[in-house]
């Protein structure tokens, strides 16, 4: 078993014990979810990372290829070894009616009010400093 294997594992086990105790064979499973994790990890690390530059030194083309393979191993794991456990979650619940999609969501975007009473009190406390700023005497740099 490879890395790619042994990672999903530990995760399957982890985070997503119910689906982990659905395999029959998990060391055959996650060899072979390994494999197919390299398998792809490699194939789009070659489309990321292009054809080799002009004039391009060695540690340039390193520098290249292994952005192209960090860029791959982020797109590939999440689908096939890091498995969101909450969106397998999600995708088991069925919506209700009482549930709405900003009730769902676990993120919340920040959106500045500025009739908002908190941004008010930072607006003030800001105030309050340059005024402080401004009453300190200045002296001449030396």
């Amino acid at each position: 078993m490879n890395h790619y294997g042994a990672q999903a594992q530990k995760h399957w086990r982890t985070y997503l014990p119910q689906r982990y105790a659905t395999i029959e064979d998990p060391s055959s499973f996650f060899s072979t979810l390994g494999e197919q994790a390299a398998e792809q990890i490699e194939q789009r690390t070659r489309e990321l990372a292009g054809p080799d530059q002009p004039g391009e030194g060695y540690l340039s083309k390193l520098g290249r290829l292994n952005a192209a393979k960090q860029m791959a191993e982020e797109e590939i794991l999440p689908e096939l070894v890091l498995i969101d456990p909450n969106a397998e979650q999600a995708a088991d619940e069925t919506p209700t009616e009482s549930t709405t999609p900003a009730a769902s969501s676990t993120w919340t975007p920040l959106v500045e009010d500025p009739n908002d009473p908190w941004w008010q009190r930072v607006a003030e406390e800001e105030e309050e400093e340059d005024e402080d700023d401004e009453d300190e005497p200045q002296t001449p740099a030396r």
